[in-house]
Protein backbone atom coordinates (compact mmCIF):
# COMPACT_ATOMS: atom_id res chain seq x y z
CA UNK A 1 0.00 0.00 0.00
CA UNK A 2 1.29 3.36 -0.75
CA UNK A 3 1.87 6.53 1.77
CA UNK A 4 -1.16 8.15 0.00
CA UNK A 5 -3.03 5.06 0.35
CA UNK A 6 -2.34 4.34 3.77
CA UNK A 7 -3.94 8.01 4.69
CA UNK A 8 -6.79 6.85 2.89
CA UNK A 9 -7.71 4.52 4.54
CA UNK A 10 -6.97 5.62 7.91
CA UNK A 11 -9.93 8.33 7.49
CA UNK A 12 -10.31 10.93 9.02
CA UNK A 13 -10.63 11.00 13.50
CA UNK A 14 -13.67 10.36 14.63
CA UNK A 15 -13.59 12.92 17.37
CA UNK A 16 -14.97 16.16 15.60
CA UNK A 17 -13.21 19.75 16.77
CA UNK A 18 -14.35 23.14 16.84
CA UNK A 19 -13.18 26.17 14.72
CA UNK A 20 -14.50 29.93 15.71
CA UNK A 21 -13.21 33.31 14.04
CA UNK A 22 -12.72 36.49 15.87
CA UNK A 23 -12.32 39.64 13.47
CA UNK A 24 -9.10 41.02 14.98
CA UNK A 25 -7.26 43.62 13.03
CA UNK A 26 -6.10 45.42 16.13
CA UNK A 27 -4.10 42.69 16.77
CA UNK A 28 -1.85 42.85 13.76
CA UNK A 29 -1.52 45.93 14.48
CA UNK A 30 0.47 45.72 17.27
CA UNK A 31 4.39 44.91 17.56
CA UNK A 32 4.45 42.49 19.99
CA UNK A 33 1.92 40.20 18.11
CA UNK A 34 3.38 40.49 14.77
CA UNK A 35 7.23 39.70 16.38
CA UNK A 36 5.60 36.80 18.27
CA UNK A 37 3.63 34.85 15.24
CA UNK A 38 6.83 35.46 13.25
CA UNK A 39 9.90 33.74 16.40
CA UNK A 40 6.89 31.48 17.37
CA UNK A 41 5.59 28.17 15.40
CA UNK A 42 2.62 29.01 14.82
CA UNK A 43 -0.67 27.98 12.13
CA UNK A 44 -0.45 31.70 9.99
CA UNK A 45 -0.68 33.10 6.43
CA UNK A 46 1.52 35.99 7.57
CA UNK A 47 4.78 36.47 5.86
CA UNK A 48 7.45 36.94 8.15
CA UNK A 49 9.31 40.34 7.61
CA UNK A 50 6.11 42.01 5.76
CA UNK A 51 3.17 43.83 6.88
CA UNK A 52 0.41 41.60 7.77
CA UNK A 53 -2.18 41.45 4.94
CA UNK A 54 -6.33 40.87 5.08
CA UNK A 55 -5.15 36.98 4.63
CA UNK A 56 -2.55 37.09 6.96
CA UNK A 57 -4.81 34.67 9.37
CA UNK A 58 -3.79 33.02 12.70
CA UNK A 59 -4.79 29.99 14.41
CA UNK A 60 -4.35 29.64 18.39
CA UNK A 61 -5.38 26.50 19.61
CA UNK A 62 -7.61 27.01 23.46
CA UNK A 63 -8.07 24.42 26.03
CA UNK A 64 -12.24 23.69 25.93
CA UNK A 65 -12.20 24.24 29.61
CA UNK A 66 -11.36 27.60 29.21
CA UNK A 67 -9.22 27.71 31.82
CA UNK A 68 -6.04 29.99 30.56
CA UNK A 69 -3.96 27.15 28.65
CA UNK A 70 -3.82 26.55 25.36
CA UNK A 71 -0.76 26.50 22.64
CA UNK A 72 -0.50 29.72 22.40
CA UNK A 73 -0.73 31.25 25.79
CA UNK A 74 2.02 32.59 26.20
CA UNK A 75 0.70 35.29 23.22
CA UNK A 76 0.76 39.07 24.73
CA UNK A 77 -1.14 38.61 27.65
CA UNK A 78 -3.92 41.55 27.04
CA UNK A 79 -4.48 39.58 23.54
CA UNK A 80 -4.32 35.99 24.76
CA UNK A 81 -7.01 37.82 27.80
CA UNK A 82 -8.93 39.25 24.67
CA UNK A 83 -8.89 35.81 22.67
CA UNK A 84 -10.43 34.06 26.60
CA UNK A 85 -12.76 36.72 27.16
CA UNK A 86 -14.22 36.61 23.68
CA UNK A 87 -14.88 32.65 24.44
CA UNK A 88 -15.57 32.61 28.00
CA UNK A 89 -18.60 35.39 27.01
CA UNK A 90 -20.16 33.00 24.20
CA UNK A 91 -19.41 29.56 25.85
CA UNK A 92 -19.64 30.03 29.66
CA UNK A 93 -16.43 30.66 32.24
CA UNK A 94 -15.01 26.76 31.88
CA UNK A 95 -17.00 26.83 28.38
CA UNK A 96 -19.85 24.32 29.58
CA UNK A 97 -22.10 26.03 27.08
CA UNK A 98 -19.42 24.82 24.44
CA UNK A 99 -21.37 22.03 21.89
CA UNK A 100 -20.54 18.25 23.60
CA UNK A 101 -18.49 17.48 20.92
CA UNK A 102 -16.16 20.24 21.43
CA UNK A 103 -15.42 19.46 25.02
CA UNK A 104 -13.49 16.94 24.27
CA UNK A 105 -10.38 18.61 21.88
CA UNK A 106 -8.63 22.08 21.54
CA UNK A 107 -10.88 25.11 20.02
CA UNK A 108 -9.28 26.16 17.01
CA UNK A 109 -9.68 30.47 17.14
CA UNK A 110 -8.98 31.86 13.73
CA UNK A 111 -7.72 34.99 14.01
CA UNK A 112 -8.44 37.75 11.02
CA UNK A 113 -7.15 40.65 9.80
CA UNK A 114 -10.49 41.81 8.40
CA UNK A 115 -12.43 44.56 10.00
CA UNK A 116 -16.06 43.51 9.67
CA UNK A 117 -18.67 45.80 11.06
Amino acid sequence: MDRLQKVLSRGIEPEIGFHVVLNAPEFFERKDFVDYIEREPVFTWHRPGKLPGDYADVVVLVEPSLNGEGTESDLPDDIWNTVLGVLRQSFGDNGERLPAFARSRHIAVRLTNIEVD
